[in-house]
């Protein structure tokens, strides 16, 4: 797992203000997931079992209420009534399971729950407590009385949906209780109507211009930004969904949660990029008094290839870094390199052949050292049996047991993967070996995987088969930089970052705000 510690820097302020120098982590968790506590899918157990494997921190948010909730055709509202009567009748289940796996310093469980409205928008509430109770509210104002009297945050997601079509209506927002906003999640992405990942995957119509992060930005809300996957297939973290970073002082749940009303947050689709951002020394989240003269520190790490790191002010990019494009420096091996392991090709459900393959990967390496590993797990296939883990890991490899299938996949990608940290040279041989789905093996030298990728077969077509991408060098997966920006103060300004990876992979920032003269 990938808890880089990071320490702001104290600056001199041009106003004189002073910018606490503090230590915090990145912590990566879900804060939106479901299962068959409400009306989707999933054991319980199992949904605490994969985050406790992956996450920093977890909350299990089952689907409780609809007050609005319209009669539609084919009575499929009794879909969402019957799982709300599930999701009472098994409430104490879900806090028992929250207490039984929160261990402070290792994993944080929260306890929380979905509340639904037609005209007001879905939001997911989450308790300072594992003492929660589960209430029903017949408006939002009510909810965000009880969120306020009990210490709650309230979160909008799927934002992007039209006002009346469960769209958040952000007139109504309370910043006290609803402090930030899931920007993506497996609906898609709600930074704006042009964004990469649009809202293809359910039928409220796409992306309404008005509820997308900018928009909002544009129209003096001042919120900080999270991804959760929203995954209905009991998968807490699945990559490519979402997943919330928070930077906290430690990994407890009032620190997690302060963080969160802090805005000391940052998003990202699936890879678990490192962000940074100070302006003049105050971290993202933060509002600045007005000052003439701004300097913006950027720093960011990525799983693979960082094609550009864009800095926005007023949702315009007045920056762009290309990383990728850098010449590798003369002694680029002297630092880690990525190598991402792929697998899940195989055949086609339409072939008549193939179901779920089990894998069983061991991956050695010979005059060098893995430093980290980051998985990369998706929610599909659903099989209560079946589990992604990471079973070994030293410094000499790690082992991983998969299991892949073309179906219930976001987007109708069925694959999988690991990306390792590497710490050698170009003679440095890595082995990966398969005992699962068929023995096979592949060894190749640092220096072969940077010239190519190498595909490893475990049979002739259309049987299953793996990738080993070509490796990144450390020039090419991390930068840093400093931007420094004037403004007249005649409004106020907000700034982010937005990091967009080869892979398709993105991060964005909560924004830091620098109030008019």
């Amino acid at each position: 797992m990938n808890r880089r510690q990071w320490m702001t820097t104290a600056l001199a302020l041009p106003m004189g203000v002073p910018a606490a120098t503090e230590t915090y982590r990145n912590y990566f968790g879900d804060l939106h997931n479901h299962g068959n506590v409400g009306y989707a899918q999933g054991s319980l157990r199992r949904a605490y079992e994969i985050a406790r494997e992956h996450l920093d921190f977890f909350a299990f948010t089952p689907h409780a209420h609809w007050h609005d909730i319209r009669e539609y055709e084919n009575a499929i509202s009794d879909k969402w009534i019957n799982g709300f009567a599930v999701t009472r009748a098994r409430w104490p289940e879900v806090l028992k399971l929250t207490r039984e796996f929160d261990a402070p310093g290792k994993f944080v469980a929260l306890a929380g729950y979905e509340w639904h409205s037609t005209g007001s928008g879905d939001y997911h509430i989450l308790f300072p407590d594992l003492d929660a109770e589960l209430t029903a509210f017949d408006d939002l104002a009510q909810l965000q009385a009880f969120a306020r009297k009990r210490g709650c945050i309230l979160i909008p997601h799927h934002p992007a949906n039209r006002l009346g079509h469960r769209g958040a209506n952000f007139a109504l927002r309370d910043p006290e209780v609803s402090p930030l906003l899931e920007i993506y999640s497996e609906w898609g992405n709600a930074e704006h109507d042009r964004a990469p990942f649009p809202y293809i995957r359910h039928t409220e119509g796409g992306r309404w211009t008005k509820n997308t992060l900018q928009y909002l930005l544009a129209q003096g809300h001042r919120v900080g930004v999270i991804a959760s996957t929203d995954d209905h297939l009991g998968f807490p973290g699945a990559y490519r969904e979402g997943l919330a970073v928070v930077k906290a002082t430690e990994l407890s749940r009032p620190a997690i949660l302060e963080a969160l009303r802090a805005r000391r947050t940052y998003a990202v689709t699936g890879d678990r990029i490192a962000l940074d951002l100070l302006l003049n020394g105050r971290v993202m989240g933060q509002e600045l008094p007005y000052t003439r003269e701004r300097e913006i520190r950027v720093e960011v790490t990525g799983w693979d290839q960082v094609d550009r790191v864009e800095v926005l002010k007023n949702n315009r990019v007045i920056h762009r870094d290309f990383p990728m494009d850098r010449q590798v420096a003369a002694r680029g091996w002297e630092r880690p390199v990525l190598i991402r392991f792929e697998y899940g090709w195989g055949p086609w459900p339409a072939l008549g052949i193939g179901g779920t393959a089990d894998w069983d990967i061991r991956v050695r390496i010979q005059d060098g050292a893995l430093e980290d590993v980051q998985p990369c797990f998706q929610a599909g296939p659903l099989e209560e049996g079946r589990r992604d883990r990471i079973l070994e890991r030293t410094p000499a490899g790690v082992r991983v047991q998969s299991f892949t299938a073309l179906r219930q996949q976001i987007d109708d990608v069925s694959q999988k993967a690991v990306v390792l940290k590497v710490r050698g040279g170009p003679a440095t041989r890595v082995t990966f070996a398969l005992s699962a789905p068929k023995p096979v093996s592949l060894t190749q030298s640092l220096e072969q995987l940077a010239e190519s990728g190498e595909a490893l077969f475990t049979g002739e077509f259309p049987r299953e088969s793996a990738l080993v991408h070509r490796l990144v060098h450390e020039d090419h997966y991390r930068t840093s930089f400093t931007v420094r920006d004037t403004d007249d103060g005649r409004q106020a300004n907000w700034y982010y970052v937005r990091v967009i990876q080869a892979n398709g992979q993105l991060a964005w920032s909560s924004p830091i705000w620098v109030e008019k003269a």
